[in-house]
């Protein structure tokens, strides 16, 4: 018996560490940075050169949602090694970390049952397309899945003193409210089944109080001081991004057709509702109480009640992503676990043929999540599509936006008009061009680090995250001078202009005309610099055009045109008088 009990760990690790193995070449070979790391990689820019947290030097706004992720990438980048790349190499880590927890848990189990049995949740993990597309991306998706499991994994399975257990536990749902604010959400569902099952139990006030200070010291010592750090800091008890992706709206429509398309893909992840055929009349024949003070199902209670509450309270509520999946990557390996243990809870016959059977199906799902966003056009090339404003945010990067162009275009800016203080607005698609073209200032489109479009009112839902933007005399307001290769906010033809990169022409539109500005940049330009001199624009109008104007309103609104985009950011008292000398007439006829 000990022999057979001996061979089935060799086989259960020598098969976990085939699968983490082939996990770790998956994820790097699906490897890939989205756009929105690149905000966050300003600020850790920031951070390490001593200007604090702030994505434009002077204004402290919370453009993040990641604050644990951004100092642990501030640490590589402080010793040198590159911003882009350590986002690659922590997230194929903790998705590695991730899978050899459940690997480790998967064995425990096992060795209690005395038998062999696949590690289920590991392999399951492996084949799920969408768990290594949020290997990478440089967002914190892997990491606060991994500190998630490490979680269940200390509570649930380690050998651990109680003591230890609720302390440990506590600090790594600690360091995931650090790392992404919707962990509170599991915080207090974890506090309340504590409370319940102290209260089950029958424990005395003085042990109960003991049991919840234990479970959030680190809440008290850690999250509680940086939460009182950041609102002095930030202002806000959300961060802006909350208040930008109107997180205290709710969109449940919108947040469940999310949630069905990940499981209209992914559909073995169905099998978590079998437990509750099997639980109810468990429920009546055993008793509600005794179930629930059952250890070994314990982990499986949790687990469910984690996936449900987390989905609907903030995945449905805040109505998904317009990136597919990245909110319910950190449900993922519960998923698998639910199934996994019940199936091992019921004893069922045949297991690992049952086990084999649903990994068979997860090989299907991959298929079908491959082809979800892709179709193929007339003329036989593929084309990526949306699902009601849901995105595959890996293949647009990986094949419609070309990183190495928008890389290379950024660092060729920077070096071009280096020295000159401009002011720069990017579209939610360029922050990777903003981050290497390093501008002194830059102003986000959608808000996420501006607290005035953040905290805008609209009237009308759109696609999450990009409801809210900036408007043309909002960028004209805060002097923002240019915007580079993002088609036209004006088509006023002045405007256009471009400077010719060693590798390509750029295309700006000018937002506000400075004469300083200007004159810099055709200095250090010269002929590459192609633009409309507007002064030379005003003469032209006033010599041709003003004479021709009969109507007050028509030349007022030009008049409001050329303040907003020069008379207000210059002084030419006399090419003004003119308009204002003309208004006075035209007022009085």
């Amino acid at each position: 018996m000990a022999k057979v009990i001996s061979n089935s760990k060799q086989y259960y690790l020598v098969i976990s560490a085939i699968g983490i193995l082939i996990g770790i070449l998956i994820s790097y070979d699906m490897r890939w940075l989205g756009d929105d790391i690149f905000i966050a990689l300003r600020y850790v820019k920031n951070f390490n050169s001593g200007n604090g947290l702030v994505y434009n030097v002077g204004e402290k706004v919370e453009g993040y949602t990641d604050f644990l992720w951004l100092l642990l990438i501030s640490v590589f980048t402080y010793l040198k090694c590159d911003a882009a790349k350590t986002t690659e190499v922590l997230g194929i880590f903790f998705s590695t970390g991730t899978l050899i927890i459940f690997s480790v848990i998967g064995f425990k189990i096992s060795v209690i049952k005395n038998k062999f049995t696949i590690p289920f949740v590991t392999l399951a993990l492996v084949l799920n397309y969408d768990y290594h597309v949020w290997a990478t991306s440089g967002l914190e998706v892997s990491f606060v899945t991994f500190l998630l499991s490490t979680a269940f994994y200390i509570y649930f399975f380690s050998k651990l003193n109680t003591n230890k257990r609720l302390v440990f536990t506590g600090l790594f749902i600690c360091f995931g409210l650090l790392t992404r604010p919707d962990v509170m959400i599991i915080l207090i569902v974890a506090n309340l089944f504590l409370l319940i099952g102290n209260l089950l139990k029958g424990e005395q006030l003085v042990q109960i109080i003991k049991i919840h200070s234990l479970f959030n010291l680190a809440i008290l010592a850690i999250y509680l001081p940086y939460f009182l750090w950041r609102y002095n800091y930030y202002g806000f008890i959300f961060p802006n991004t909350y208040y930008d992706k109107l997180g205290n709206e709710s969109a449940f429509g919108k947040g469940f057709y999310y949630i069905w398309i990940y499981l209209k893909c992914h559909f073995t992840s169905f099998l978590i509702l079998i437990p509750f055929f099997f639980f109810f009349p468990f429920f009546n024949k055993n008793g509600f109480k005794n179930v629930l003070l059952q250890k070994k199902i314990a982990p499986l209670i949790t687990a469910i009640s984690f996936i449900l509450i987390y989905l609907i309270v903030f995945v449905a509520k805040v109505g998904g992503d317009f990136m597919f999946a990245r909110f319910i990557i950190p449900c993922v390996p519960f998923i698998y676990f639910i199934i996994f243990y019940f199936l091992i809870l019921i004893e069922v016959k045949y297991l690992n043929l049952f086990l084999l059977t649903i990994l068979s199906f997860c090989v299907i799902e991959s298929v079908i999540r491959v082809n979800l966003f892709v179709e193929t056009s007339e003329n036989g090339k593929e084309k990526a599509i949306e699902h009601n404003g849901i995105a595959d945010e890996q293949y647009v990067y990986l094949h419609l936006v070309n990183a190495e162009h928008e890389t290379k275009m950024g660092r060729e800016l920077n070096e071009c008009l280096k020295g000159i203080d401009y002011k720069a607005m990017v579209m939610g698609a360029q922050a990777r061009f903003a981050y290497y073209a390093d501008f002194s200032y830059c102003q986000e489109y959608y808000g996420l680090t501006d607290t005035t479009i953040a905290h805008s009112v609209i009237n009308e839902r759109g696609r999450i995250g990009h409801e809210k933007h900036a408007t043309i005399e909002y960028l004209e307001n805060k002097g923002i001078h240019f915007v580079f290769n993002a088609g036209s906010l004006k088509e006023d033809e002045y405007r256009m202009a471009t400077i010719q990169l060693p590798s390509r022409i750029i295309n700006v539109e000018i937002i506000t005309y400075d004469n300083e500005i200007i004159n810099k940049l055709v200095t250090k330009l010269g002929k590459k610099f192609h633009y409309v001199n507007f002064p030379d624009y005003l003469d032209s109008y006033i010599s041709s055009v003003l004479p021709t104007i009969v109507l007050y309103n028509n030349l007022d609104n030009d008049y409001k045109k050329f303040y907003s985009y020069y008379f207000k950011n210059n002084k030419d008292k006399k090419r003004e008088d003119v308009f204002l000398n003309a208004l006075k007439k035209l007022e009085l006829n």
